[in-house]
Protein backbone atom coordinates (compact mmCIF):
# COMPACT_ATOMS: atom_id res chain seq x y z
CA UNK A 1 0.00 0.00 0.00
CA UNK A 2 1.75 3.65 -0.93
CA UNK A 3 1.72 5.99 1.65
CA UNK A 4 -0.38 8.12 0.44
CA UNK A 5 -3.26 5.51 0.65
CA UNK A 6 -3.19 4.92 4.29
CA UNK A 7 -2.86 8.33 5.00
CA UNK A 8 -5.84 8.78 2.96
CA UNK A 9 -7.73 6.29 4.57
CA UNK A 10 -6.61 7.48 8.19
CA UNK A 11 -7.98 11.30 7.13
CA UNK A 12 -11.23 9.55 6.32
CA UNK A 13 -10.71 7.43 9.72
CA UNK A 14 -10.87 10.66 11.70
CA UNK A 15 -13.12 12.39 9.36
CA UNK A 16 -15.51 9.58 10.24
CA UNK A 17 -14.89 9.85 14.02
CA UNK A 18 -15.62 13.63 14.22
CA UNK A 19 -19.15 13.01 12.13
CA UNK A 20 -19.86 9.89 14.73
CA UNK A 21 -19.05 12.31 17.39
CA UNK A 22 -20.98 15.39 16.65
CA UNK A 23 -23.71 12.77 16.01
CA UNK A 24 -23.36 12.14 19.79
CA UNK A 25 -23.50 16.30 20.53
CA UNK A 26 -26.70 15.92 18.65
CA UNK A 27 -28.57 13.07 21.26
CA UNK A 28 -28.83 9.55 19.29
CA UNK A 29 -32.27 8.23 20.43
CA UNK A 30 -33.21 4.74 19.65
CA UNK A 31 -34.02 3.76 16.53
CA UNK A 32 -37.86 3.33 16.67
CA UNK A 33 -37.57 7.11 18.29
CA UNK A 34 -34.15 8.68 16.81
CA UNK A 35 -32.87 12.24 17.92
CA UNK A 36 -31.10 14.38 15.07
CA UNK A 37 -27.88 12.69 16.14
CA UNK A 38 -29.14 8.97 15.01
CA UNK A 39 -28.33 8.96 11.28
CA UNK A 40 -25.26 10.75 11.39
CA UNK A 41 -23.50 9.06 14.14
CA UNK A 42 -24.30 6.13 12.15
CA UNK A 43 -22.41 7.63 9.20
CA UNK A 44 -19.34 8.23 10.81
CA UNK A 45 -19.57 4.49 12.04
CA UNK A 46 -19.85 3.95 8.87
CA UNK A 47 -16.88 5.34 7.17
CA UNK A 48 -15.06 4.57 10.00
CA UNK A 49 -15.15 1.09 9.35
CA UNK A 50 -14.86 1.41 5.18
CA UNK A 51 -11.92 3.60 6.13
CA UNK A 52 -10.35 1.06 8.04
CA UNK A 53 -11.31 -2.01 6.13
CA UNK A 54 -9.08 -0.23 3.39
CA UNK A 55 -6.25 0.44 5.40
CA UNK A 56 -6.45 -3.09 6.50
CA UNK A 57 -6.57 -4.44 3.03
CA UNK A 58 -3.91 -2.27 1.61
CA UNK A 59 -1.56 -3.24 4.27
CA UNK A 60 -2.21 -6.70 3.17
CA UNK A 61 -2.19 -6.38 -0.37
CA UNK A 62 1.13 -6.51 -2.86
CA UNK A 63 2.78 -3.39 -3.67
CA UNK A 64 1.99 -2.00 -6.82
CA UNK A 65 4.50 -1.45 -9.34
CA UNK A 66 5.17 2.34 -9.99
CA UNK A 67 2.98 3.64 -13.00
CA UNK A 68 2.45 7.34 -14.44
CA UNK A 69 -0.36 8.93 -12.92
CA UNK A 70 -1.68 10.43 -16.63
CA UNK A 71 -0.18 8.12 -18.73
CA UNK A 72 -3.66 6.31 -20.81
CA UNK A 73 -6.02 8.89 -19.77
CA UNK A 74 -8.91 10.09 -21.77
CA UNK A 75 -8.28 13.60 -21.96
CA UNK A 76 -10.74 14.92 -25.22
CA UNK A 77 -13.75 12.41 -23.68
CA UNK A 78 -12.81 14.55 -20.13
CA UNK A 79 -12.71 18.17 -22.25
CA UNK A 80 -15.84 17.28 -24.50
CA UNK A 81 -17.45 16.27 -20.95
CA UNK A 82 -16.77 19.69 -19.23
CA UNK A 83 -17.61 21.74 -22.36
CA UNK A 84 -20.86 20.14 -22.54
CA UNK A 85 -21.78 20.50 -18.71
CA UNK A 86 -20.89 24.56 -18.99
CA UNK A 87 -22.97 24.54 -21.88
CA UNK A 88 -25.69 22.58 -20.56
CA UNK A 89 -25.68 24.98 -17.54
CA UNK A 90 -25.44 28.32 -20.04
CA UNK A 91 -28.22 27.38 -21.87
CA UNK A 92 -30.58 25.48 -19.43
CA UNK A 93 -32.94 28.75 -18.26
CA UNK A 94 -33.29 29.57 -21.89
CA UNK A 95 -34.29 26.55 -23.63
CA UNK A 96 -35.60 24.66 -20.27
CA UNK A 97 -34.83 21.72 -18.59
CA UNK A 98 -36.54 19.12 -21.26
CA UNK A 99 -35.11 20.30 -24.16
CA UNK A 100 -31.51 20.86 -22.78
CA UNK A 101 -31.19 17.71 -20.92
CA UNK A 102 -32.49 16.10 -23.86
CA UNK A 103 -29.92 17.56 -25.89
CA UNK A 104 -27.19 16.77 -23.04
CA UNK A 105 -28.01 13.19 -22.74
CA UNK A 106 -27.93 12.77 -26.93
CA UNK A 107 -24.33 14.52 -27.14
CA UNK A 108 -23.56 12.01 -24.19
CA UNK A 109 -24.87 9.09 -25.36
CA UNK A 110 -23.75 9.77 -28.94
CA UNK A 111 -20.56 11.53 -28.85
CA UNK A 112 -18.81 10.36 -25.83
CA UNK A 113 -19.68 6.32 -25.62
CA UNK A 114 -20.88 6.30 -29.63
CA UNK A 115 -24.01 4.59 -29.52
CA UNK A 116 -26.42 4.56 -32.58
CA UNK A 117 -28.48 7.29 -33.75
CA UNK A 118 -31.82 5.44 -33.01
CA UNK A 119 -30.67 3.83 -29.45
CA UNK A 120 -29.13 7.48 -28.89
CA UNK A 121 -32.96 9.17 -29.18
CA UNK A 122 -34.68 6.85 -27.64
CA UNK A 123 -32.46 6.73 -24.62
CA UNK A 124 -32.85 10.55 -23.80
CA UNK A 125 -36.02 10.21 -24.55
CA UNK A 126 -37.09 7.89 -21.97
CA UNK A 127 -34.35 9.27 -19.25
CA UNK A 128 -36.54 12.37 -20.06
CA UNK A 129 -39.87 11.39 -19.95
CA UNK A 130 -38.99 9.38 -16.46
CA UNK A 131 -37.35 12.52 -14.64
CA UNK A 132 -40.05 14.41 -15.68
CA UNK A 133 -42.61 11.96 -14.37
CA UNK A 134 -40.95 11.24 -10.81
CA UNK A 135 -40.10 15.19 -10.37
CA UNK A 136 -42.19 17.22 -12.21
CA UNK A 137 -45.53 14.93 -11.89
CA UNK A 138 -44.74 13.21 -8.94
CA UNK A 139 -43.00 15.66 -6.75
CA UNK A 140 -43.83 18.56 -8.49
CA UNK A 141 -40.79 20.15 -8.92
CA UNK A 142 -41.25 23.28 -11.25
CA UNK A 143 -38.46 22.73 -14.00
CA UNK A 144 -37.70 26.03 -16.37
CA UNK A 145 -40.16 25.36 -19.36
CA UNK A 146 -37.89 27.09 -21.55
CA UNK A 147 -39.50 27.46 -25.43
CA UNK A 148 -41.66 24.75 -24.94
CA UNK A 149 -43.40 27.42 -22.31
CA UNK A 150 -46.27 27.73 -24.67
CA UNK A 151 -47.20 23.82 -24.08
CA UNK A 152 -46.17 23.69 -20.56
CA UNK A 153 -48.38 27.03 -19.41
Amino acid sequence: MKKTERIQSLIWELFGLYIAFEGLRLKLGTPRAPKPGFLIFWMGVIIMILSGAFFLQGLSAAPEEKKTRWKGRQWPKGIKLMLALFLYAAVFHWLGFILSTFFLLLFLFKGLEPQRWGMAFLLSAVTITICYLVFSVFLELQFPPGLLRAIFT
